[in-house]
């Protein structure tokens, strides 16, 4: 029987470093801005002699978890907010805690491109913007370069930290058509633990129909809607379009939502951790299902065992 290991490094007036921690729970999702992790130390911790718990908001923090003495990294982050009773609980952000304290370069563009904007904030971190993402017409007047983000997730530009070679790079883009190769194939009764919530569907049968506004430099707004008559409605919005570049926009994310394949999330043991847009591979009952990329990954680890739960995103390959 494998047996669970951990490692847990903070760096605050002292190095900490924990090899024994109760539980954690990792969320990665690339419809969110921030990657969170919440650490559950033993009761009894030992602070080396310090008459308080000596650890402060800010406080870089790293969380490696495995089996049988093989470490992977699971988590680079900073401490957000911990607990004042045992057993401590310590709630982290990834890398966009930093973001989130870096003032954003207020800036107007009569056209721009999203890496032109993104490289203007002169970001403290190395940048992926995946896919041609012409912004148009942008005006910068945010406090902070994860408040800018957060106006660009509004207008359907998603933007997330993944953990390449260890370091954390900060992604951005409409469609993520990431060039990994295959991480690894799920397979029901090998690492599969259960597939209850996994869906199949057929482009067809997903019906959409998409409003998009786009706000114009002088707050008039210009509306389009693309899609299938009848369909769920939903509503995205950007900045600057004119009406042709506004339904491309749309179109351009009902590709995104539209497609064959499963949908839904699947859970498996925590062999090897995965990131957003690792791409895998599912066989359910012996049956190829194809290659999707991950959107999301919830790890825990404790009590109950070392865990991920998988939520499929876009798919990959047949």
């Amino acid at each position: 029987m494998l047996k669970l290991c951990a490692k847990v490094e903070i760096k605050s007036a002292k190095t900490w470093t924990f090899t024994k921690i109760t539980a954690c729970e990792i969320v990665r999702d690339m419809d969110a801005l921030t990657s969170t992790c919440t650490l559950t130390l033993p009761r009894k911790t030992q602070w080396q002699g310090e008459t308080s718990n000596p650890l402060r908001r800010g406080d870089p923090v790293t969380v490696w978890l495995g089996y049988d003495d093989y470490l992977q990294l699971a988590f680079k982050g900073y401490i957000l907010q911990k607990g004042f009773k045992a057993p401590l609980v310590i709630k982290c952000e990834d890398e966009m805690y930093s973001l989130k304290q870096s003032p954003a370069t207020k800036k107007t563009y009569s056209s721009v491109t999203l890496e032109t904007l993104l490289k203007d904030q002169n970001l403290p971190c190395k940048v992926k913007v995946l896919g041609e993402q012409n912004v148009g017409q942008y005006r910068v007047n945010v406090e902070t370069v994860a408040e800018l983000l957060g106006h660009l997730k509004e207008n359907s530009i998603r933007a997330f930290f993944r953990l390449d070679n260890g370091e954390p790079v900060l992604y951005c883009g409409v469609l993520f058509e990431h060039n990994a190769g295959l991480a690894q194939v799920f397979e029901t009764g090998v690492n599969i633990i259960s597939d209850e919530s996994l869906d199949e569907q057929k482009a067809e049968d997903v019906k959409i129909k998409l409003k998009v506004i786009s706000l114009q430099p002088d707050n008039k707004k210009i509306k389009v809607e693309v899609g299938d008559n009848g369909g769920d409605r939903r509503t995205v919005h950007c900045y600057g379009k004119n009406e042709q570049e506004a339904k491309a926009w749309g179109e351009q994310e009902l590709k995104r939502l539209k497609r064959d394949g499963l949908t839904g999330s699947f859970t498996t043991f925590g062999a090897k951790l995965l990131d957003c847009l690792d791409i895998v591979g599912i066989k359910i009952d012996g049956e190829k299902k194809g290659k999707y990329q991950v959107q999301k990954n919830t790890i825990t680890y404790g009590p109950g065992g070392f865990r991920q739960e998988v939520t499929l995103g876009a798919r990959a390959a047949q």
